[in-house]
């Protein structure tokens, strides 16, 4: 079974709505489940993704995760979600994080599980680093050049913390996914000292994203 930290922070919303990409969630050479991603830009140019994946393991646990990210113009986050559905026979659990950024960048963070809501807590970002991440509008509204890289902090929804990411766009390369040879804009995300390599198009869309052993590749 996967875990959620796996999936890259994504999300939806309304505006100019781009194609929906199939997703295939791997782990080595075994498949875990499928997915789908999508995002649009309103009017004021804010950018909304959705990161959907469900996933069957071998004990019958049935899991779907949905994580949803709202950034501006410039990159500033304005709201996430993550919401993450557990089955096993006819147990069902729901657990459901929230966070809103206030004018001081703080993350406001809550939580539902089924019915019980918690408290609201607050968790000030890292000094020093800007909580816009440029990186999120790369090839979907900029262009970098190979060797372009941007500091941030970011908040991690499912550890609630702040976290500092170096993310470097590496350059093009050809890559084989679904037993295609593709030619893909390859970007490294560092994090926490682990790295992410997660591979665009040229209009930004996710054509494959590893992550350790865990893998994510565009269904053709």
């Amino acid at each position: 079974m996967f875990k959620a930290s796996v999936i890259p922070v994504l999300a939806i919303f309304a505006g100019h709505l781009q194609a929906e990409i199939k997703l295939d969630l791997f782990s080595g050479d075994d498949k875990l489940g499928i997915g789908t991603y999508r995002e649009t830009f309103d009017r004021k140019g804010h950018r909304t993704s959705e990161f959907k994946i469900w996933s069957k393991g071998d004990t019958g646990m049935k899991i779907a995760i949905v994580k949803t990210k709202v950034i501006d113009a410039q990159g500033f986050p304005i709201r996430e979600e993550e919401q993450i559905v557990q089955e096993v026979g006819r147990n069902r659990t729901e657990r459901v994080l929230t966070v809103r950024y206030d004018d001081s960048g703080a993350a406001i963070l809550s939580e539902h599980r089924g019915k019980t809501r918690f408290t609201e807590r607050i968790y000030m970002p890292i000094p020093g680093y800007s909580r816009s991440d440029a990186s999120d509008l790369w090839f979907s509204r900029t262009n970098p050049l190979p060797g372009t890289t941007v500091t941030s902090t970011v908040f991690d929804i499912e550890h609630a913390r702040w976290q500092v990411v170096e993310t470097t766009f590496i350059g093009k390369r050809w890559i084989s996914v679904g037993g295609r040879q593709i030619e893909a804009n390859e970007v490294r995300d560092v994090r926490d000292g682990n790295t992410r390599r997660v591979y665009l198009d040229d209009k930004g869309q996710p054509v494959l994203m590893k992550n350790g052993q865990m893998r994510t590749e565009k269904h053709y």
